[in-house]
């Protein structure tokens, strides 16, 4: 009888970029765990070093380490991560979030009882979220849209995960190739999504466990958002999408997911009252398909490691 390797731990990766005040209560929170196996690893984009961030990260006998990346992009930033893990899962987390003790006793466990790859876990929105009747984590193939549905109860398969709170089995993601950095772009959407459906072709699962559960605050300021440049976003949703829909989608469902893209386009032109956004979104779509057609993009990245002395761990 062949014997079922039992994961070595987790790490945590937040990449991050100029939350330098939000980051904080991030990492408090995650060093609060109620779990033995599990490292941390921030991986910061921001423009200045984080050192009260750093001497969080001393304060705790916690395996913690704090890398300043030579780029900017969230698809750069897993990937990097992943370089650094020592650990069999991976949980990635967004640098704007607040949790209890259990998040990643959660997640581990739900891999352990689910045998899945990839794990969604629960978010709740503080700026509120309307719950349709969809499964979490579902997909509709004929928009090329992601349901999300995350701060549901309801545990069970799904089609994919939430970018700021999944963990996912290392071997699973190199399998694969890693996020595809083709995808930062504009505001990086559908990354995560690309990645599930990659994952599902390669015969992978996804799970989505509920109890894994954290509270994204979507702070206003840094992160990858495009603010009111409404033409730039459409781009990169355009391309984006194109890549979700060419490259995991069958041709039946093209026509539909295409207008519905373009129908956004419009929308987004009514709010710039240009026809900026439209155009823009017309050409994404175009640039993406081409995309679509090649291999997903994994760089050779660089960082710097800030190394650390750690102090004699004191109560958090």
């Amino acid at each position: 009888m062949t014997q079922i390797k039992v994961p070595n731990g987790v790490s945590v990766v937040i990449p991050t970029i100029n939350r330098p005040e939000v980051l904080l209560d991030t990492i408090r929170d995650v060093l609060k765990q109620d779990f033995v196996n599990f490292e941390v690893i921030v991986v910061d984009q921001s423009d200045e070093i984080n050192h009260k961030a750093i001497e969080l990260l001393t304060k705790t006998s916690i395996h913690c380490r704090y890398f300043k990346g030579h780029f900017k992009g969230l698809p750069q930033a897993r990937n990097f991560g992943l370089q650094q893990t020592s650990k069999d899962i991976i949980l990635y987390i967004d640098d704007d979030i607040r949790c209890d003790k259990n998040l990643v006793k959660n997640h581990y466990q739900a891999h352990l009882n689910s045998g899945a790859a990839l794990i969604a876990g629960g978010i709740t929105e503080k700026k509120g979220e309307s719950l349709t009747s969809a499964p979490p984590g579902s997909f509709n193939k004929w928009t090329a849209t992601a349901i999300r549905n995350f701060s549901s109860n309801q545990a069970g398969w799904c089609c994919h995960a939430p970018g700021g709170n999944f963990s996912i089995k290392k071997q699973a993601f190199k399998d694969i190739g890693g996020m595809d950095e083709a995808l930062n772009i504009g505001a990086a959407l559908y990354e995560e999504s690309e990645l599930a459906l990659r994952l599902e072709k390669f015969g992978y699962k996804a799970w989505f466990e509920p109890t894994a559960h954290l509270t994204h605050l979507a702070a206003p300021m840094g992160g990858c958002r495009v603010l009111k440049d409404w033409p730039k976003y459409m781009y990169g949703l355009g391309h984006n999408r194109a890549i979700l829909v060419f490259r995991h989608l069958a041709p039946i469902y093209w026509p539909t997911a295409l207008i519905r893209t373009l129908l956004l386009g419009v929308s987004y032109s009514r709010i710039d009252k240009s026809i900026k956004p439209f155009i823009a979104v017309i050409k994404g779509l175009k640039d993406g398909k081409k995309t679509a057609k090649k291999q997903p993009l994994n760089t050779q990245l660089s960082g710097e490691e800030i190394l650390f002395q750690k102090a004699e761990a004191i109560s958090l």
